[in-house]
C-alpha cells in the first residue's frame, strides 16, 4: 500500500454513488471517519507480502 494518504472523502462519495447509496449530510463526516479508521486497521494486513507459491486451504464440506 502506498504511503500516500487516500482522499477518503472522495472514496466515500464515489463509492456511495457507485452503489446508489445516499448519505445524509449530517452523517457524512462520521462515515468518512469510520472509513479512515477501517483503512488504518486494514493497513498492516494489506502490507504483508505473500509468497507466490502459497496454496489455498482445503474447503471443509460436512
Amino acid at each position: 500500500m502506498a504511503d500516500d494518504k487516500p482522499d477518503v472523502a472522495r472514496l466515500v462519495e464515489e463509492g456511495a454513488k457507485a452503489i446508489g447509496l445516499a448519505i445524509a449530510p449530517e452523517y457524512r463526516a462520521n462515515v468518512i471517519l469510520n472509513v479512515e479508521r477501517s483503512l488504518m486497521i486494514a493497513r498492516p494486513l494489506l502490507e504483508i507480502e505473500l509468497e507466490d507459491e502459497l496454496m489455498t486451504a482445503p474447503v471443509f464440506r460436512p
